[in-house]
């Protein structure tokens, strides 16, 4: 899970994960949950500090983006809905479907849906591919279309190296790091960049964990 509505907040709500913008098409699993959480500092000296919880029922995920945007938007909440259409978890495509909206400071401010598809391109699946294609829609301002391409690949059973790139109205996004895990939990550093009207950079420290 890796929130493309984070875009809002500034980085900006899931291959990824963390604090990834593109999104997989994994879900959490029936009966479990997961908690996804960042620290975020851009170049200009704000910060974030980010906290995703999500937890499955069947082949559907139930989250929420809880930010607390310092300096930056926030304080936002961002529930999330995605289903799993089919599962591409150790071969084959992976598809779902999702939707979220935003709210800041009790706002409705952003809502985008779209289709996630995950596959692996050689037979080990050490290098996966997560396509979004959807759209989002800012308050007050017409529908628009939503495009991302993340990447990861394995470098050894324990580090990943990933990289994505979302396309939004006005807007592209970058980000690439490196992944450490360990059991049910992982690591993540990660940098990022923002094209837009009003640049950015940023780098985030992240810690995502099942249960």
């Amino acid at each position: 899970m890796a929130s493309i509505a984070m875009l809002v907040f500034g980085g900006n709500a899931h291959a990824e994960g963390g604090s990834y913008n593109v999104d997989d098409a994994s879900v959490v699993g029936a009966g479990k949950c997961q908690l996804e959480s960042w620290l975020r500092e851009w170049s200009h000296g704000s910060n974030g500090l980010y906290a995703v919880p999500a937890c499955g029922a069947g082949p559907v995920e139930f989250g929420v983006t809880l930010n607390t945007g310092h300096g930056v938007y926030g304080p936002g909440v961002n529930p999330s809905i995605k289903w799993q259409l089919r599962n591409g978890d150790d071969k084959g495509i992976g598809v779902a479907v999702a939707t979220a909206a935003t709210w800041i400071h009790g706002r409705q401010d952003d809502a985008q849906a779209y289709v996630a598809t995950t596959f692996g391109i050689d037979d080990a699946r050490r290098l996966m591919v997560a396509l979004n294609a959807g759209v989002d829609r800012i308050h007050g301002e017409s529908t628009h279309s939503l495009l991302g391409l993340g990447m990861d690949v394995a470098l050894t059973t324990r580090w990943t190296l990933l990289v994505e790139r979302m396309w939004t109205h006005r807007t592209i996004t970058d980000q690439g790091g490196i992944r450490l895990a360990f059991g049910e939990s992982s690591l993540d550093l990660v940098v990022g960049s923002e094209r837009s009207p009003h640049p950015s950079h940023w780098i985030n420290l992240g810690w995502n964990a099942a249960f």
